[in-house]
């Protein structure tokens, strides 16, 4: 995508253009452009190639041809109501103000024609005044008038403050004065001045004391009216307008300001220091200059005057070109061309960072930005800088860079980092991120045998395996359960590699088990505690909560489900116990030990009991007892 450039005239040396863009999106970025004696134009775009406003262009030419001849030097001349004349220099850049004379009555406007003469009204009267502030009094006076301007044609414009005309007249070599009614506005005053800009006669039109307009004229060739439009209002009281150099003017009796045309804005340039000595009048050094301007694509276009290029242009060759600007003196015919090197910088060729994120345990990280500078880089061949602030550094000019390796200081930051080539002319890419320190999970520190925390509940199985649900301490360890995800492991290194996960229905082997519990959270910020399980609980748990009396067998020596027996105790009670099993009339037929037997294997003294259904007792030592029937199939 190519940079449009519009060209605002800030200073000689450097300015600074800024055009539109999205979030960290770079299809359009910041383009920053240089203009230094050597005429080279730098900006900055994502493909080489960018758009330029060639009049402005031209326009940044003339000021910088001004470094070294004082006719092209920035000026505007502004009269006063104590009847002086001062000089604003460089307005556009550095303005200051300097006394040109000082003359002995109120004067309400000024002029420049193509020669540089300098002309007054004085009390309603025309007057010339010379390099040394002679005066030459002209025999025209027209009550009430209040503004005088020349064009390029060195044609005056002279207006009133109590008449809707404004007229045009020509100063002879003689020193006579012809001219004509220029046009009537039908409504209103001349508030101040008539000038040229880029083709077109601003006019500074008073409706009312407090309503001063700003009406832009159509004009022929000769400088004729046309049409107009009224382009709105301006601060009252603006007395005088003034172009210079491709910039427009007001004046008014405190101030000299700069009419933005673009957004039809208005910026103080300069503040007059005596109000008591009013400002009324004013006039651009080069309003009614000679001096054209053309660009060519090359040398031999702008020698010859042919091909010119106007309006908005886009370098042919990506990354830039050199382009020639003709001056042309339109008195005496002389030109001189000033090459111009377009310089089109791309920007770096990036990702967006992403964001830090470390988990917190007693005090913040310290984070390596150089992680971010490697994720960023698409390329590893561009010589990319990267540098990093904690504010702003578009809005902060003076935004310290941090040190690579940065020690956070809260649970949450926002980085900033700009992006460039190295030896770039400054086609930075601006982006921001987040640092954040996670906090990890709360959980009971790691513990030992000398003071171990134990998982005291076991179960059994219906072949009395003992085993245990390890979920079953989560209550015990974890002191913040928030959307935490849980997981179990024989080993610490398992535990922080996640590897080797072990279920949490598990079956003890040995005689104690130390088990490690991992808690993450959401971040993926993590902590790992302990506990352990021994065999005592299986041994001599005395619990009946999943003691099972099974509802049939089938003895017929098949292996499977040849004996009776009782099942999902422990050992304990088991040795404890006594089953004792009753016919369907209540005949005992067996009556044993679960710990010490298989159980019945469905026989009466040594015969086959036949298919039936059968009665059982159980009696523990803990009182328990429990009365069911099951059936024996065969």
């Amino acid at each position: 995508m190519r940079v449009y450039v519009v060209f605002n005239i800030l200073c000689h040396f450097v300015l600074s253009i800024m055009t539109p863009f999205s979030g960290l999106s770079q299809d359009s970025g910041v383009a920053q452009i240089q203009l230094r004696n050597n005429l080279d134009i730098n900006v900055c775009s994502d493909d080489g190639y960018a758009t330029f406003n060639i009049q402005e262009i031209e326009q940044l030419v003339l000021m910088d041809l001004g470094i070294d001849d004082d006719d092209f030097l920035e000026k505007i001349l502004i009269s006063t109501s104590n009847g002086n004349v001062l000089i604003v220099n460089s307005p556009s850049n550095n303005p200051n103000i300097e006394t040109f004379c000082e003359l002995d009555a109120e004067l309400t406007d000024i002029a420049i024609n193509s020669n540089k003469e300098i002309f007054v009204l004085r009390g309603g009267g025309f007057t010339e005044i010379d390099d040394n502030c002679n005066m030459t009094h002209y025999n025209y006076s027209w009550f009430g008038s209040n503004a005088l301007s020349v064009d390029d044609l060195d044609n005056f414009y002279l207006g009133s403050a109590t008449n809707t005309d404004v007229f045009k007249f020509e100063l002879l070599p003689s020193g006579i004065i012809t001219g004509d009614r220029w046009y009537d506005f039908d409504n209103g005053s001349s508030g101040g001045d008539f000038v040229l800009l880029n083709d077109k006669m601003y006019v500074a039109w008073r409706l009312s004391n407090n309503n001063f307009r700003l009406y832009e004229v159509t004009v022929n060739q000769d400088r004729d009216y046309i049409s107009h439009v009224d382009l709105g209002q301006i601060p009252n009281n603006t007395f005088g307008l003034a172009s210079e150099l491709g910039r427009l003017y007001g004046v008014t009796p405190d101030r000299l300001y700069e009419i933005n045309l673009s957004d039809f804005s208005f910026s103080d340039v300069i503040q007059n220091p005596n109000i008591e000595d009013e400002w009324f009048g004013a006039a651009g050094f080069h309003e009614a200059s000679p001096y054209n301007a053309s660009t060519h694509i090359n040398f031999t276009d702008a020698e010859n005057d042919i091909n010119e290029i106007i309006g908005d242009w886009t370098n042919t060759i990506m990354g830039g070109q050199t382009i020639y600007i003709r001056i042309d003196n339109s008195i005496t015919n002389e030109f001189i061309i000033a090459p111009v090197n377009i310089n089109v910088e791309t920007f770096p060729e990036v990702d967006p960072p992403e964001d830090l994120i470390k988990c917190k345990n007693d005090s913040f990280n310290s984070f390596d930005f150089n992680e971010v500078s490697s994720q960023m880089q698409i390329n590893p061949n561009d010589d990319l800088i990267f540098v990093y602030y904690n504010i702003d550094p578009q809005l902060n000019f003076g935004a310290v860079p941090l040190d690579l390796n940065y020690q956070s200081i809260s649970e949450a930051e926002t980085i900033y980092v700009r992006v460039e080539y190295a030896n770039s002319i400054d086609c930075s890419l601006f982006f921001d991120f987040q640092i954040i320190n996670h906090e990890t999970p709360d959980l009971l520190p790691l513990s030992d045998w000398n003071f171990p925390t134990v998982l005291e509940s076991c179960y059994f199985d219906q072949n009395n395996n003992g085993y245990f649900n390890l979920n079953e301490i989560e209550n015990d360890i974890i002191l913040n359960n928030n959307d935490l995800n849980i997981s179990y492991y024989i080993s610490f290194n398992d535990a922080q590699n996640n590897t080797n996960q072990i279920q949490n229905i598990f079956f003890l082997e040995n005689s104690s088990q130390e088990i490690f519990i991992k808690a993450t959270n959401t971040f993926g910020c993590y902590t790992i505690s302990n506990f352990f399980i021994e065999q005592d609980c299986i041994l001599n748990n005395e619990s009946l909560f999943n003691i099972n009396f099974p509802k049939f067998f089938t003895p017929n020596n098949d292996g499977t489900n040849d004996f009776w027996n009782v099942y999902g105790i422990s050992e304990k009670v088991r040795k404890e116990s006594i089953i004792k099993i009753f016919d369907r009339y209540g005949k005992q037929i067996i009556a044993f030990k679960p710990y010490n037997s298989n159980g019945w294997d469905g026989t009466y003294n040594g015969n086959p009991c036949q298919s039936s259904d059968y009665w059982f007792v159980f009696y523990s030592d803990s009182g328990y007892q429990k009365v069911g029937h099951f059936t024996l199939k065969r």
